[in-house]
């Protein structure tokens, strides 16, 4: 199993969410940084969510990918 492999047990979607808010986050501390003494530093804490999100939407791209071919073949299944 790659590190790009999605588990069929993970909905992504969430994941990615998850990332998507923090890295948002992130951005937003990293901008009242220089505007605020009182949060210097702060957005230090989350920058290792941001790759964590560039990585998921990768991995969310497969794994959207992938019930396209269970999908159909389940409803050649019900036809038959």
């Amino acid at each position: 199993m790659g590190v790009l492999t999605p588990s069929p047990t993970i909905n992504y979607n969430f994941v990615a969410g998850v990332y998507a808010f923090f890295t948002a986050l992130c951005a937003l501390l990293s901008v009242l940084h220089f505007y605020t003494a009182q949060l210097e530093g702060f957005y230090i804490v989350l920058v290792p969510f941001v790759p964590c999100f560039f990585w998921s939407l990768m991995v969310r791209h497969r794994w959207l990918q992938q019930p396209k071919a269970d999908d159909d073949a389940d409803e050649s299944k019900k036809d038959k």
